[in-house]
């Protein structure tokens, strides 16, 4: 038996069985929405999820996975997880339920060491997604942290400009610096 073929052949219930599964970190009437809806305009978030996970189970069950590929697909569903109110564990958790779903779709054939050796290749990927998973998250999340920072500093900057306790000057440290950068590299 050729275990990538056989997954392949099952390929749109295990994908449909892994998009419930990442589905299922959404309310209840969230999760039915992302699910009924067809409409990739109504359904911006369902249709995401669907499209990148079914790329990705393309390159689960590959031999050597494509790693731009699989940021490719990986980027827009963390990308949404990562500024939706979850945990980054509950957001990045949906990945190993493919490793689950695939072992035991194979779990039903008979085992010999050629089904081994691709499961465990297959758990490796699923690893790796992980790892890529965790750095999106981590990327995204310090992007919206920098986000809010800036903007509770331009908030205050107008509170001060306002209440009259600050002038709205330009900011000279940046421009020295500049200047320095410039002398220092040999530009002046």
């Amino acid at each position: 038996m050729d275990p990538k073929a056989f997954l392949i052949e099952r390929q749109p219930k295990l994908v449909e069985k892994w998009i419930a599964a990442a589905i299922s970190a959404y309310p209840a009437d969230s999760a039915s929405f992302f699910i009924d809806t067809k409409d990739p305009f109504a359904n911006p978030v369902g249709n995401t999820i669907k499209r990148s996970l079914l790329l990705l189970f393309a390159e689960v069950v590959k031999e050597t996975m494509d790693p731009v590929k699989v940021n490719e697909a990986m980027d827009p569903i963390i990308r949404l997880r990562a500024v939706q109110e979850m945990s980054p564990s509950k957001a990045v958790s949906f990945i190993f339920a493919i490793k689950h779903l695939i072992r035991k779709e194979l779990d039903r054939q008979p085992q010999d060491k050629k089904v081994e050796w691709f499961l465990s290749a297959v758990e490796s990927n699923v690893d790796e997604l992980m790892l890529a998973a965790i750095d999106i998250y981590v990327e995204c999340r310090a992007t919206v942290y920098s986000l809010r920072i800036n903007q509770a500093k331009e908030s205050v900057k107008k509170l001060l400009i306002k209440k009259e306790l600050m002038s709205d000057i330009p900011d000279i440290n940046t421009d020295l610096q500049t200047l320095i950068n410039a002398r220092c590299t040999g530009i002046l």
